[in-house]
């Protein structure tokens, strides 16, 4: 009872909606698919039931569309569905994940970072031409006019995209070299790779008591905010807006290992 208490007192601190307190043994697997016997003062449900029971999490369907460039196919006009010409009668689609909003055809877009305009010829989805594609979903984007767009880059709705090079945000550092200000690193940002640098670091998280402490680095598992400067301005919102462009991963260029998670606070 002490535990759990315990746990719920400090959920309750970090502002966490507790679903359940569950004893488990990762070693016997108790309590994590079926009930078990060893736990006979436990009448309450399995892990396995109470990760059923959540909520998904899903970005917003409504409002303007943000699509992430993560490949692209060439087609010859004729075969399939395709019905968008181009250079050498080629449709190109752009395909990747949704990261809000909705596309159909004859929306208008704009492309990042050319900043270009066009207007959607079709979607596909899983090689079929639907109506429309939502957030969530893999969709592939044709347009109606050749327009030079690569991996990397993003498709939004017209006006809405704010590029910046300067951020804050929480760092999760995960490296045994430490985070310091000054030091350039790669991060990712959707399927886009840039480099960048910890401007400033504001503050460490103590996770024991959830206090903010004075910090000029990062040592291995901790957390902090930072403010992030890129060589190249960056489309991010904040994570609590979207996962996807709210969210980046940071790599140290020396060893190419994933030294730490960026999860953008405000742009």
């Amino acid at each position: 009872h002490n535990v759990k208490a315990s746990l719920e007192a400090f959920a309750q601190q970090a502002g966490i909606a507790v679903k359940g307190v569950i004893p488990v043994s990762a070693l016997r697997g108790d309590n994590v698919t079926t009930p078990s016997a060893n736990w006979p003062r436990y009448p309450g449900p399995t892990l396995l039931h109470v990760l059923e029971g959540l909520p998904s999490t899903d970005e917003r369907h409504e409002g303007a569309l943000l699509h992430p460039v993560q490949y692209v196919t060439r087609d010859s006009v004729g075969e399939g569905e395709a019905t968008a010409s181009g250079t050498g009668h080629q449709y190109r689609a752009f395909w990747g994940r949704i990261a809000h909003g909705s596309v159909k055809a004859g929306d208008e877009v704009q492309i990042f970072p050319s900043g270009e305009s066009a207007i959607v010829a079709e979607v596909r989805h899983a090689a079929l031409v639907v109506d429309a594609c939502e957030a969530g979903q893999s969709a592939g984007i044709v347009l109606d006019r050749q327009v030079d767009i690569s991996r990397g880059d993003w498709i939004a709705s017209p006006g809405t995209m704010k590029p910046t090079d300067t951020f804050t945000a929480t760092l999760a550092w995960l490296d045994t070299e430490p985070a310091v200000v000054g030091r350039k690193y790669w991060v990712r940002h959707g399927n886009r790779w840039v480099q960048a640098r910890i401007s400033a670091i504001d503050a460490r998280l103590d996770i024991h008591t959830l206090e903010r402490h004075d910090a000029h680095e990062l040592g291995v598992n901790e957390i902090g905010s930072v403010q992030i400067q890129t060589q190249q301005p960056l489309p991010v919102e904040a994570y609590l807006d979207n996962r996807v462009s709210g969210a980046l991963i940071v790599v140290d260029p020396t060893t190419n290992r994933t030294s730490g998670a960026l999860l953008v606070k405000a742009a």
